[in-house]
């Protein structure tokens, strides 16, 4: 997949433009699609700047690395050997990420029997506020896999964290959903109500999902990927 680099600014808009367009109901006053959620604004001079980066895109192997659990036991993204991996990169203090985890653990559920599974990243964040959370809300989220980062926000190798040196992820909530064959089936940023980017994603790996779910899911991962591909447009 040819990647382009371009200000995350201006990605955002045409992205979320693309989601809110495909997923927005009819009725005006239904709720807008969320934005995802910066994981580091840089400032300078009290202007916010923001470098370009590379997200992995689909088609590409999912990289490997290590995450703690709550229990400090080690967790690999490998360690899914044969199944679909969705890939969650979230935050403690990211609202949009709180509003799109009931419908993780409901897409969990739902899809365990052919394989699925969650692995939820902590990132951006600091391992204690992630034990805190976790501790507090695991019995909610029973299928959902959490395990945080090695490198705490404000650590000096808070730069080496997975998501943004392995994945180039610049906002959350993102999910990368990994076939069985290790590679990047889709990546969903950003969450709203009613959105089935998710259960496309799950589709496009060789999960049986709702047709009507994952049709309505892949129109807007395919204006997304559009966007992505050619933001000048």
């Amino acid at each position: 997949m040819k990647t382009y680099k371009t200000p995350l600014v201006l990605l955002s808009s045409l992205l979320l433009a693309a989601v809110a367009a495909a997923q927005q109901p009819a009725d005006t006053n239904a709720a807008p699609i969320r934005r995802s959620v910066p994981m580091m604004p840089v400032r300078t001079n009290g202007a916010a700047v923001v470098a370009s980066v590379k997200t992995l895109g689909v088609g590409a192997l999912a990289p490997d690395f290590e995450s703690k659990d709550l229990a400090n036991k080690a967790v690999r993204v490998s360690d899914a050997k044969q199944k679909v991996e969705v890939l969650d990169f979230w935050a403690t203090w990211c609202g949009p990420c709180m509003r799109s985890l009931p419908h993780t653990e409901e897409v969990a559920n739902r899809y365990k029997d052919q394989g699925v599974v969650m692995l939820a990243v902590c990132t951006s964040d600091e391992r204690a506020k992630f034990e805190g959370w976790v501790k507090t809300n695991q019995t909610k989220y029973a299928n959902l896999n959490f395990t945080c980062e090695l490198h705490d926000r404000g650590s000096a190798d808070f730069e080496e964290r997975a998501s943004k040196k392995l994945y180039g992820v610049s906002g959350i909530p993102t999910q990368f959903i990994i076939g069985r064959d290790g590679r990047i089936a889709a990546v969903v940023v950003g969450y709203g109500d009613g959105d089935t980017r998710l259960e496309a994603g799950l589709a496009r790996a060789g999960i049986k999902v709702d047709p009507a779910a994952a049709a309505k899911g892949e129109e807007v991962l395919k204006q997304m990927e559009a966007a992505a591909a050619h933001p000048g447009n």
